[in-house]
């Protein structure tokens, strides 16, 4: 268990006035590696400071940085393709240099690491300025770079035989996503939850990939039994890593996919009382408020029905506002608009994110995003500006390519049945999407 942990540099003693031992800086896009990397260095001992307000092109330094940056000993900047946003980069780094520069010679020097997700180094990185490659980590931070990456924060050299140490273990890290992504395709997902539950380095050193297999299995997850086994796969890794804020989500989604939505209102709302509102928190608590909705209507609760709802379309909001890149909760929140009759606040939204899906589509060169999530965004967005024909298409796309997530496809069949009962679709079209995807009445 303490493979990692002994390897990694341990945060210095902080002098007064300081709170936190390193500042996470990132975009909405990169949150769930943002998420891995602070439960790695908790898990570490470091007290972390994750920017969960997203910082803003051409502003955002001011509130975030102003006042948590000078109270933290060091800095991790994450840099990636999906955020190629030279303005912003060029602010933070010059932030994070001005701060280590005025506190050079000092009892607490602040140093700082730029961490590439995909290989490309940011402009404006500076000679001697420790630079990361986290490429083959896709899912979180690990192997050797992790334990520079410790070292880096505190200024001082790897041990080189703790690098020997760990490159046979890397390789084995590395290989692990694909082959669960292999099972699930396969649908071997008992074989992924022996995964979760073996001794292996892989699952015992670091909520990562725990963290991966517990989200393919809510992702597959349709029959009762399959919903139990997402639960109990969580419940095992928060056993190993009960700080891991990623592990805290899924537990909280994969209670909300089983339907047991009292049990997801208390350990989503318990995050949220902790002070994480972030985008991803706030995007699982208003979902299952939105089924909390749904629950609430079936028993002929009309005004707790449309309390519930208006809940979850506040969260959405609240967290599409603190990050307009993040389509995810913008998509929702257009959505709930529209369940709640606010259409005309519905299309607003529902503009704004396929806004932000073009230029994301636009820096991969045209190609559809590779997460399901993203796919079936853009096709919801078309819905319910009443673009038929062309929604219809995505969605049979997004469907044929992501066909082994049974379970996310059927969240988005229980989305698009609520959206058919409100929006004022043509009665063929209804027809092709009640059979697209299955639904009953």
């Amino acid at each position: 268990m303490n493979y990692w942990i002994k390897h990694c540099e341990p945060p210095r003693s902080r002098s007064e006035g300081m709170r936190w031992d390193v500042f996470i800086s990132y975009r909405s896009l990169d949150r769930i590696w943002a998420i891995a990397l602070y439960d790695m260095l908790k898990q570490c001992g470091y007290q972390v400071f994750l920017d969960q307000f997203v910082l803003v092109t051409g502003q955002g330094l001011a509130s975030q940085l102003g006042k948590n940056l000078d109270r933290s000993a060091s800095g991790v900047l994450l840099w990636s393709k999906s955020t190629d946003d030279s303005n912003w980069v060029e602010n933070e780094m010059d932030t994070m240099i001005a701060r280590k520069n005025s506190t050079a010679g000092t009892e607490v020097p602040f140093f700082f690491v730029v961490a590439s997700l995909d290989g490309k180094p940011p402009p404006g990185l500076l000679a001697g300025q420790l630079y990361l490659d986290f490429s083959e980590y896709s899912e979180g931070p690990g192997g050797a770079d992790l334990v520079r990456l410790t070292s880096g924060l505190q200024g001082v050299p790897i041990g080189e035989d703790a690098v020997i140490r760990i490159v046979s273990y890397d390789q084995a890290v590395n290989e692990e996503p694909a082959k669960l992504r292999a099972m699930a395709t396969a649908k071997r997902f008992e074989k992924i939850f022996e995964r979760v539950t073996s001794d292996e380095l892989a699952y015992t050193t670091s909520a990562t990939l725990p963290g991966l297999a517990v989200e393919i299995l809510i992702r597959g997850a349709v029959q009762p039994e399959e919903h139990e086994r997402a639960i109990e796969a969580a419940k095992l890794a928060l056993e190993r890593f009960p700080n891991s804020l990623r592990l805290k989500q899924l537990q909280g989604l994969a209670l909300r996919r089983s339907g047991r939505l009292d049990d997801a209102l208390y350990e989503l709302t318990l995050l949220h009382e902790e002070g994480h509102r972030d985008t991803e928190t706030l995007g699982i608590l208003a979902a299952v408020w939105a089924d909390k909705w749904a629950q609430l209507k079936k028993s002929g609760d009309t005004s707790g029905a449309r309390d519930a709802l208006e809940r979850s379309r506040n969260l959405y909001r609240e967290g599409f506002a603190k990050v307009p890149t993040d389509t995810y909760t913008g998509i929702n929140a257009a959505s709930k608009s529209a369940l709640l009759g606010e259409i005309d606040v519905a299309i607003v939204l529902a503009d704004q994110v396929l806004a932000e899906l073009k230029a994301a589509r636009d820096k991969r060169g045209g190609e559809p995003s590779p997460d399901y999530w993203q796919r079936v965004t853009e096709p919801e967005a078309l819905l319910i500006k009443g673009e038929w024909e062309r929604s219809l298409e995505l969605y049979h796309d997004a469907r044929i390519a992501h066909q082994h997530e049974k379970g996310s496809i059927q969240s988005t069949a229980i989305q698009v049945k609520r959206l058919l009962g409100t929006l004022e679709v043509p009665d063929d079209i209804k027809k092709k999407l009640v059979a697209e995807f299955d639904l009953v009445s």
